[in-house]
C-alpha cells in the first residue's frame, strides 16, 4: 500500500468509515496527513476551522487531541447540534477535557436537560477542564455571581457552642435557668471545646498530609449545585480567573454587582468577555457597582434583544460620564429604563424607543451649618430635558422618586415664573409619583402639586405608588383629585392614589 499514489488514497479515504480513518490516521506519517482531513470531514471539521483554531463537535471527541497536536484550539462548541444524547458523552467530554491543553473559551449546551439529572453532572464537567485546579471561578447565573478561588482543604465547620452567658441582654427566666443548671451549661462548653479542638485537628491533618481537596466539591461549596437549562460558557480571563456563564431560558437576566476580589482590569476584562447574546434581556446594575459609562455602552451593544435596563445609585462612575453626545440607538428594544436623574442624559440616546421611564432623584447635602438636603434641580432639569429632545412619537410613561426631606422641590418655586422642561415633554402622557421611605405625600403637599403638575402639556393621569400617600379618607381623596384637575392648563383626567388599605 505504500507504492499507491497519493490520488488513490485520498479516493480510498472517502469510502472509509471514522475507525477505519482512525486506524489510518495512526499507522505513519504519510498516512496521518493523507487521511486526517477526510477524518475530520465526517465531523464537519473543515481545514479552515482547524486554522483558526475552532471545533464544533457533538461526538467523537478524540478529534479534539488529534486536532490540539496540529494547532491550538481556541474555542470548542459542543452539542449545539444535536436531537439526542446521553450522560456518557458529558463524561467522555469531561473526560477529554482533564488531558488536553487549556482551551480559553469553551461552549456546551445542555441538549436533553442531560447536565441536570443528578444535578452534579454541570459541576463534574466543570471540575475537569484544565485551568479548575489553579484559577479563580467567577461564575455568572442570572441575577447571582459567585467567587470560587482555589484552596487545598475545605474550610473547617466550627460545631455551634452554646449562647453566651451575657446577662444584661438574657431574660430574667433565662438567668434563672443559668443559676439551676450553671454546672450542665459549663460542662456543655468544655464538651464542645474539646470536639472543635478535634475539628481543627482534623482539618490541619488534612491541609498538611491529607489527599487534595476535590475540586467539585470545592466548586458546590462556593455556588452550589450548577444548573442550567440552554448553555454554558467557560473563558480564560487574564490573572488566572475563569469566567463561567450559564443560562437559563426562562430567566433571561443579568445583575452585575460589586466584587471587592476583583481589581478594576479584571473586571473590565469580565464585562468585555461577556456575552450572552440574544439570551439577555432584563440588566440590572447594581448600587455601587462603579461601572465606566463605555463599558456598559458596550455591553448593551453586544446584546441587541435587551428589552429592561436598570441602574442603582453609584453603579456608574461619575469621573466616567462623558460631555460628548453619543448616536441615538435607533436600533435599540429597550422600552424600560430606570436610573437615577444624573445618568439619564448618559442613557438615553442607547435606548432612543423607550418607553418607561423611571428616574430617581437623589439629593444632595449641602455643606452648610445645619447640612441641609437639598433637591438635585441641576439633575432634574438636564434628565428632563434629554428625555424631551428625545426623537419619537409615541406616548411615553414616566415615573419620578423623590426624597421629600429636601428642599427646592420642583412644586415649591413659582412654576410661571421660569423656563421648564416640563413643558417641552409633550409625549409624556402618564406619571407616576413615588418617595423615598417612609415619607409620604400629605394632603398639603399634593395641593401644592396641582401647578406642577398642569406643566405637562399632554399628562392625562397621575397616579402614586402604592404606599406613597398617607391615610386620609375617600371625601379628601376625591378632592385632591379635583385640585389636580381643575388647575389652570392641566391636562389631567384621572388620578389614582393607591393607598396602602385600598
Amino acid at each position: 500500500m505504500d507504492l499507491l499514489p497519493n490520488e488513490l488514497v485520498d479516493r480510498i479515504c472517502c469510502f472509509l468509515e471514522s475507525r477505519d480513518l482512525w486506524a489510518l490516521v495512526r499507522t505513519s506519517v504519510r498516512y496521518r496527513h493523507l487521511a486526517l482531513l477526510p477524518l475530520l470531514s465526517r465531523s464537519n471539521i473543515s481545514r479552515s476551522d482547524v486554522e483558526a483554531g475552532t471545533l464544533s463537535l457533538s461526538d467523537s471527541f478524540y478529534l479534539i487531541l488529534v486536532v490540539a497536536h496540529i494547532r491550538p484550539i481556541q474555542k470548542l462548541i459542543c452539542f449545539r447540534d444535536i436531537g439526542t444524547t446521553g450522560r456518557l458523552r458529558y463524561k467522555t467530554l469531561a473526560a477529554i477535557l482533564s488531558i488536553t491543553a487549556p482551551i480559553p473559551d469553551i461552549l456546551v449546551f445542555n441538549r436533553q436537560y442531560m447536565l441536570q439529572r443528578t444535578r452534579r453532572e454541570t459541576v463534574h464537567l466543570l471540575a475537569r477542564i484544565p485551568q479548575a485546579e489553579d484559577t479563580t471561578f467567577l461564575i455568572v447565573k442570572g441575577d447571582t455571581t459567585y467567587l470560587s478561588r482555589p484552596r487545598s482543604t475545605p474550610p473547617i465547620r466550627w460545631k455551634l457552642l452554646p449562647p453566651p452567658l451575657d446577662s444584661n441582654t438574657l431574660p430574667k427566666t433565662m438567668k434563672i435557668l443559668i443559676v439551676l443548671f450553671g454546672i450542665p451549661l459549663l460542662f456543655a462548653y468544655l464538651v464542645s471545646a474539646i470536639i472543635n479542638l478535634g475539628v481543627f485537628m482534623a482539618w490541619a491533618y488534612q491541609r498538611i498530609v491529607g489527599p487534595q481537596w476535590p475540586q467539585d466539591e470545592r466548586i458546590i461549596q462556593d455556588a452550589g449545585l450548577l444548573v442550567f437549562d440552554d448553555w454554558m460558557r467557560v473563558q480564560s480571563l487574564p490573572g488566572k480567573f475563569t469566567l463561567v456563564t450559564l443560562t437559563e431560558s426562562r430567566r433571561p437576566v443579568l445583575a452585575l454587582r460589586p466584587i471587592s476580589e476583583l481589581s478594576d482590569s479584571v473586571y473590565s476584562s469580565f464585562l468585555s468577555s461577556l456575552d450572552l447574546g440574544g439570551h439577555l434581556q432584563w440588566l440590572t446594575v447594581r448600587a455601587n457597582t462603579e461601572l465606566a459609562l463605555t463599558e456598559l455602552l458596550a455591553l448593551m451593544q453586544r446584546h441587541p434583544h435587551l428589552t429592561r435596563l436598570f441602574c442603582g445609585p453609584n453603579s456608574i462612575r461619575r469621573s466616567s460620564l462623558i460631555a460628548t453626545p453619543i448616536p441615538a440607538e435607533s436600533e435599540s428594544q429597550i422600552t424600560n429604563l430606570a436610573a437615577p436623574a444624573t445618568y439619564i442624559p448618559y442613557l438615553l440616546p442607547a435606548a432612543a424607543n423607550v418607553e418607561h421611564i423611571d428616574i430617581s432623584i437623589l439629593p444632595s447635602v449641602k455643606h452648610m451649618p445645619l447640612g441641609r438636603v437639598v433637591f438635585d434641580t441641576t439633575a432634574y432639569r438636564d434628565a428632563l430635558t434629554a428625555l424631551a429632545s428625545l426623537p419619537g412619537t409615541h406616548p411615553l410613561h414616566l415615573a419620578l422618586f423623590f426624597h421629600l426631606a429636601g428642599t427646592g422641590l420642583p412644586w415649591h418655586t413659582d412654576v410661571e415664573a421660569r423656563d421648564t422642561p416640563e413643558t417641552r415633554l409633550i409625549r409624556v402622557h402618564e406619571l407616576q409619583l413615588s418617595v423615598e421611605y417612609p415619607a409620604r405625600f400629605r394632603a398639603g403637599t399634593i395641593r401644592a402639586l396641582a401647578p406642577w403638575l398642569a406643566l405637562f402639556p399632554n399628562l392625562t393621569r397621575v397616579s402614586f405608588a402604592k404606599g406613597s400617600v398617607e391615610k386620609m379618607a375617600p371625601v379628601l381623596r376625591m378632592e385632591l383629585a379635583d385640585v389636580i384637575r381643575a388647575a389652570p392648563g392641566s391636562a389631567v383626567q384621572e388620578v389614582i392614589f393607591n393607598l396602602l388599605d385600598d
